[in-house]
């Protein structure tokens, strides 16, 4: 069989075979970061050129096929999340849905000795906020599927560490944003916050004034994120790794801000920043400000708009 034959044969069937699986709902992780991987193609195509041998070049010309078919399956999608994604979001600001939903509630005892805590969300696609406090630990307020999320927490010498996840990440090629997923999480006021989310399609609002934020880690594919920062901890880092996605970030003008931007094929937006060097910026009070602000953003096709306030809300 020549190279030719087998590769392309090779590319088709995994497309094939991606798209079937994932009409059938069986593609249950999330793929929105699987095509940042495609360099790999690179990696694979340069060895095959120091060998002759034609069996390694089969071997590697396969290999090649599948991860360029699987690559562009999740770009494609991406893409697709994030076009489409634009219109659901925008008009699914004010959250509603049918009564005859599901919904459920969680929450997690708060403790006054604690005075740190981790808080870790993972969940596919949905909408997700965060603005208010409460008297608990964590609580959530989940519209729509029965127990789709799974609650751990553990409390030791002060610190406490909280899971909120979903049970299944499931992916449906060509079908939208899953409406049936929206959750309001609350958070104490009292303890220093670590914050870790890991999403994929989503629409999320994040206000964070509240709270005392120390680190906030964010990993999310097409999505489109809304997150407002305060300065209630005097020093709070944000990591934010986006795939193709709308990124909106405020944070207060009396805080020294300092962002140091990866991007692709980015759109930034930095009002208020200057440039000091190569993909870093900073306001002018960076230096003499009693509260800082890191923010480092790693995206690839996005839109990001970095802003300053002074005042309350959005």
């Amino acid at each position: 069989m020549k190279i030719r034959n087998l590769f392309w044969g090779l590319f088709f069937v995994t497309i094939g075979v991606l798209v079937l699986l994932a009409n059938l709902g069986s593609l249950n992780f999330d793929m929105t970061y699987i095509w940042k991987f495609w360099p790999v193609i690179f990696i694979l195509l340069g060895l095959s050129y120091f060998t002759t041998n034609s069996i390694v070049k089969g071997f590697l010309s396969a290999i090649s096929a599948i991860i360029i078919a699987v690559a562009l399956f999740a770009f494609f999608n991406s893409i697709f999340w994030f076009v489409r994604g634009n219109d659901f979001f925008d008009n699914h600001s004010d959250y509603s849905i049918s009564s005859d939903s599901d919904s459920s509630n969680y929450s997690t005892e708060y403790n006054p000795s604690i005075s740190k805590a981790d808080f870790y969300f993972d969940a596919g696609a949905g909408t997700f906020n965060i603005k208010d406090t409460t008297t608990q630990l964590m609580s959530a307020h989940i519209i729509g599927h029965k127990n789709l999320y799974l609650l751990e927490n553990e409390i030791s010498n002060g610190n406490a560490i909280v899971r909120f996840k979903m049970k299944k990440r499931s992916f449906t090629f060509f079908n939208g944003i899953n409406s049936h997923n929206y959750a309001e999480i609350s958070l104490n006021p009292n303890p220093v916050w670590n914050l870790n989310f890991n999403c994929g399609a989503a629409d999320m609002n994040f206000d964070f004034t509240p709270f005392k934020t120390e680190n906030i880690n964010v990993k999310m594919g097409a999505a489109k994120i809304k997150l407002k920062l305060g300065n209630k901890s005097g020093l709070t880092t944000l990591n934010l790794h986006a795939g193709v996605s709308s990124i909106e970030i405020l944070v207060p003008e009396s805080s020294g801000c300092r962002i140091v931007v990866k991007s692709g094929l980015s759109d930034k937006e930095l009002n208020g920043f200057n440039k000091v060097s190569n993909n870093e910026y900073q306001t002018d009070n960076f230096d003499q400000a009693k509260d800082k602000i890191y923010l480092h953003l790693d995206a690839g096709i996005s839109s990001i708009h970095v802003d300053r306030y002074t005042g309350s809300g959005w």
